[in-house]
């Protein structure tokens, strides 16, 4: 089980996607599988295909400073090094060799560098479902996640091209990885020492991948369940859910976590 030691993101409200990726984006909608969440392949307005407003717009590549300081995730060692592993090659920059001795490392941080955000606005992601009427004759699959609160949409995300990396021996002490990575990175990555001592990995024409998200409960207000299928008998509205966590080595498997500092493979 590898595990997160500290998400600086969690403070504001982000979940973390596992094995960041391309591919998420706003108004994608989840479902609960058992205890676990997956993705539907689908937007929310493949589902909610009735509607008295259209869906919200996307809002895409938005900066924020506060993000930009702290957008931190420090793991164990082997956590950290399959997240390191992962990372150079989601964002083509190389690959950890076999040969590469991580039993010196105890812990690692990872911090995102020229992070982006696209996001939905909450109040126009809330009118759209409240004043929608859902197609579950198409999506029978989702009919009881449905009447049971058990579908999310995502309406806010983190992504970036670059990051930082920092080790720390079981004595507390910084491992210098900086030679490591200059050994095994491709020449079009940018790498430089950072004022912190972090070594800063950039690869400017790389596609920025997510590694961070928000997501909306979409709630059932139970009201003449079988009769919901005409239009302004069902009622929904939306709550924010945290503690959710992407999870998958395929195109977007998820995990659904209790506790904040847990990575499960499914």
């Amino acid at each position: 089980m590898s595990k997160v030691l500290k998400n600086a993101l969690s403070q504001y409200g982000y979940n973390l996607v596992a094995l960041p990726k391309e591919g998420i984006v706003p108004l994608l909608l989840l479902y609960k599988n058992k205890k676990d969440v997956s993705s539907s392949g689908n937007n929310l307005d493949k589902l909610f295909a009735i509607a008295d407003s259209p869906p919200p717009i996307v809002s895409e590549n938005n900066t924020t400073l506060s993000l930009q300081q702290n957008s931190t995730v420090s793991f164990d060692g082997k956590a950290g090094i399959n997240i390191l592993d992962w990372l150079l090659h989601k964002l083509k920059m190389g690959k950890l060799s076999g040969e590469f001795n991580m039993n010196h490392i105890n812990s690692l941080e990872i911090s995102y560098q020229n992070v982006l955000e696209d996001h939905v606005s909450l109040l126009e992601l809330d009118n759209f479902i409240s004043g929608s009427e859902p197609e579950v004759e198409q999506f029978n699959t989702f009919k009881e996640k449905l009447k049971d609160s058990e579908l999310y949409v995502i309406n806010s995300l983190l992504k970036s091209n670059s990051f930082s990396i920092s080790a720390l021996n079981g004595n507390g002490q910084k491992v210098d990885l900086e030679a490591t990575i200059k050994g095994i990175v491709d020449a079009d990555v940018n790498i430089e020492r950072s004022k912190k001592d972090h070594v800063v990995l950039e690869h400017k024409n790389a596609t920025p991948i997510v590694f961070a998200f928000k997501a909306q409960r979409i709630i059932y207000d139970h009201k003449k369940w079988w009769q919901f299928f005409k239009k302004g008998d069902a009622k929904f509205r939306i709550k924010d859910e945290q503690d959710v966590v992407l999870k998958g080595d395929s195109d977007f498997p998820t995990q659904s976590l209790k506790k904040n500092n847990e990575l499960i493979n499914i």
